[in-house]
């Protein structure tokens, strides 16, 4: 197994079981992954448009759609026009989204911590640089395209 397929297959096993999202979330319907990474962008961003959802999570804009308009549907985002911009739609979170993403959040840290718990500091240190060597590589690439 080379390093890549290695690294690859253990990024796999991570995510799978560290960002596991129940199929139901609570009063609040059923989330995809697909969905819940639009919904990530638009809680980092405040707001964007259905193409830079699509550029950033680097879908297509017919999958952008789809996506923003079962998110729109079931309560989670809401779609404006611009004030600069009438032909221009920005898309935002609405209180059922935030809340959504503020519990994420929340089970995320937690995740976090109970996790660190099983590391030495020098362990935590060591992630932590590796994963901000990994993050400053990605966002060269992101700037390249």
């Amino acid at each position: 197994m080379s390093a890549a397929e290695r690294i690859d297959l253990l990024l796999q096993t991570f995510f799978s079981g560290f960002f596991a999202i129940p199929a139901r979330q609570p009063a609040s319907g059923v989330i995809t992954f697909a969905q819940m990474r639009v919904l990530w962008t638009l809680d980092r961003s405040g707001s964007a448009t259905p193409g830079q959802i699509a550029d950033r999570l680097g879908i297509t804009s017919s999958t952008s759609t789809g996506l923003v308009e079962r998110l729109t549907r079931g309560g989670y985002i809401h779609r404006e026009h611009s004030k600069e911009d009438r032909r221009q739609v920005l898309l935002r979170l609405r209180p059922k989204g935030r809340r959504l993403m503020a519990g994420f959040r929340k089970l995320r840290k937690s995740r976090l911590q109970k996790l660190m718990t099983h590391l030495g500091r020098i362990e935590v240190r060591r992630m932590a640089d590796a994963l901000e060597t990994l993050n400053r590589i990605v966002g060269r690439w992101k700037e390249q395209r």
